[in-house]
């Protein structure tokens, strides 16, 4: 208690600021969604690594094909270049995009749509070369 405010009172070894959120609180929840939600954003650079990398195999598994037997390879209507360089792109857009939306509730939204555009790259790649 205080002379000035018989009301107030100060606990001696608790800072408020450091104090350990209670288990389940908003404080808990909110690190968790930041946590999954970086997790989720670097997982996108292994994913574009993993597209460029299978891409590469995918171009070089066709190098000893003529033209005759291997006329259908390739996705009709989608230029090679926007599934060799979109995965490094939609990559670096989400980290940078996660910077400002990671703490808030639906910031999770970004990285997964990240990851859904580099399964459907590798899924167009998939599809073509095995043809």
């Amino acid at each position: 208690m205080n002379e000035q405010n018989r009301d107030l009172k100060i606990d001696a070894g608790i800072d408020p600021d450091n104090q350990p959120a209670p288990s389940g609180g908003p404080h808990r929840s909110t690190r968790l969604r930041l946590w999954v939600n970086w997790a989720l954003a670097l997982l996108t650079v292994l994913g574009a690594a993993f597209a460029v990398i299978y891409w590469v195999g995918a171009v070089m598994s066709t190098a000893a094909c003529s033209e005759k037997p291997c006329q259908h390879l390739g996705p009709n209507g989608i230029s090679p270049d926007v599934l060799l360089y979109g995965a490094p792109v939609v990559a670096a857009l989400t980290v940078i995009v996660s910077f400002f939306t990671a703490r808030r509730r639906w910031g999770i939204v970004v990285p997964v749509f990240a990851l859904a555009l580099l399964v459907t790259d590798i899924t167009i790649l998939a599809v073509t070369v095995a043809q």
